[in-house]
């Protein structure tokens, strides 16, 4: 079984839980915290609960922030609000960064120009929650991949607790405020994973490596060593790693591990699959699956459609067998476990079509989601009516070929603007639409306002339609401005209300 991860295994106070090694200590403080998010919200609360002088900082000053920094002053945290922070870096020993904030943000160069420790919120929250962790990381599935894990341990007894970069569990340092969870998986960004210099998880799983956060990594070679770091670092590998091998880092992955005394479950439709991908048939809610493993062939049910969507169930039976867990608990677990919010969520209505939510944004995850949804309106004779706006800072970047793909997928393409962080709406936007452009496939239609796409997508859907709005998954607000003003805006309750 994989260390740590073992039925019955019980926490041993700070020193590491049964089966996992003991925890690195915390760099020196003080500590600077840059960014006053979830992530370090959470880290300076766990810091300072520790008797750590904690000081932070963040270039916002809306009310969100204000209220944080309020709840951090009263537990003893010195907080600025505004400016680059570079005269509040002071005689600090360590940077805790938040994830969101890139290694180039002044106050950061500065640190690492005078040789400081840059540690994010992830490696601080690991050092200090001594109990068995799984990691998973990947362009695409990560927080599908991370939710089967938590069903699956739940279902073998394991408690866990889904944390690090999700929505849907606390960061991972927040989790030091109280007693140390049994398991936990942990959803893992590139983002984090370029500064958690010590992290050494027990377990791994790595979905894929596709084009996405290159505004912020720059080349494809630095964005892979960030996700390679989770797996194998100097002469270090982690224990236990499930590798999708359709992929070419997670081939090199598995040879890499195996190297360092790892061991390497590989899963896809590559004839180098442990868990290799024969068949899969899916409808609106679900899917049928076929795998052959080294113990025979395996027949795997899931509600999750898609291609894509099989090789996430896969990766987790095939974590799953390599930790020694009973098989037939945990393709029970699957089989049961719900979709993540706004992952090829269907939204139900009244009407004679039907209505998915997904939070595609990026090239090979609408591509794969739409190619799921065109497979299952071409059975029934129906038109598939996508909505696509992108969120985030690389959609300039990656527009074009967002808006190319999705228009030859389509029978009919709405684009639609929005905003996560006070982006302009409009140079995203501009982006889709060129590229949606010059590519053959649907009719085209820009609608900027995105809740007045959604109600022009559904007045045009037939009986027989599928229309996939994607883009922004379970988001529940859109940024008006770049100085924190916000608007409630979920576009699962957009079609509830406008169906």
């Amino acid at each position: 079984m994989g260390r740590g991860i073992t039925p019955g295994a019980e926490s041993e106070g700070t020193e590491g839980a049964a089966g996992t090694a003991p925890r690195p200590p915390l760099p020196p403080g003080p500590f600077f915290i840059v960014g006053l998010g979830r992530a370090g919200m959470a880290g300076a609360r766990a810091l300072a609960s520790r008797g750590e002088t904690v000081r932070v900082w963040d270039e916002a000053a809306d009310p969100p922030q204000v209220q944080r920094a309020q709840a951090l002053r009263a537990i003893g945290a010195e907080v600025v609000l505004g400016g680059d922070g570079l005269a509040s870096l002071g005689d600090s020993a360590t940077v805790l960064k938040s994830p969101g904030v890139p290694l180039e943000a002044p106050v950061v160069a500065e640190a690492i120009r005078r040789g400081l420790p840059i540690v994010d919120e992830l490696d601080i929250g690991w050092r200090l929650v001594p109990a068995p962790t799984i990691a998973v990381t990947g362009t695409n599935g990560k927080s599908t991949v991370a939710g089967l894990c938590v069903s699956v341990l739940e279902e073998h007894g394991l408690e866990p607790v889904l944390s690090g970069n999700t929505d849907f569990g606390p960061p991972l340092s927040e989790l030091a405020l109280g007693p140390p969870p049994r398991s936990i998986v942990a959803e893992v960004s590139s983002y984090q994973a370029e500064c958690s210099p010590e992290l050494a998880v027990d377990a791994a799983v790595f979905t894929n490596l596709t084009p996405d956060h290159l505004n912020r990594h720059r080349t494809m070679a630095a964005y892979a060593a960030a996700k390679r770091s989770l797996f194998v670092r100097g002469d270090w590998a982690v224990p236990l790693a499930a590798l999708n091998v359709d992929d070419e880092l997670g081939r090199a992955l598995a040879g890499e591990i195996e190297e360092r005394g790892g061991r390497a479950v590989r899963y896809g439709r590559s004839s180098e699959a442990d868990h290799r991908i024969v068949g899969c048939h899916w409808g609106l809610r679900g899917a049928e699956i076929e795998i052959d493993t080294r113990d025979g062939r395996v027949a795997l049910t899931s509600h999750l459609p898609g291609a894509h969507n099989a090789a996430n169930a896969v990766s987790v039976l095939a974590l799953a067998d390599g930790l020694g867990l009973p098989r037939t608990p945990t393709l029970a677990a699957i089989a049961a476990a719900a979709p993540a919010p706004g992952r090829f969520e269907v939204v139900d209505v009244d009407r004679p079509f039907d209505v998915v939510v997904d939070f595609a944004y990026a090239v090979d995850s609408v591509a794969a989601v739409l190619a799921a949804a065109r497979s299952i309106v071409a059975s029934r004779g129906g038109r598939l009516i996508t909505v696509l706006a992108v969120v985030g800072r690389a959609g300039p970047l990656s527009g074009r070929e967002v808006g190319a793909v999705a228009r030859e997928r389509s029978d009919h393409l709405i684009l639609s603007g929005t905003s996560y962080r006070g982006e302009p709406r409009l140079v995203t936007l501009a982006a889709l639409a060129v590229g949606a452009r010059t590519a053959s496939g649907g009719t085209l239609e820009i609608v900027i306002d995105r809740r007045a796409a959604i109600a022009r997508a559904l007045d045009q859907a037939r009986p027989g339609d599928l229309v996939a709005i994607l883009g922004r998954g379970p988001t529940a607000r859109e940024a008006t401005d770049a100085r924190g003003g916000v608007r409630r805006l979920d576009d699962r309750a957009a079609v509830t209300e406008l169906a």
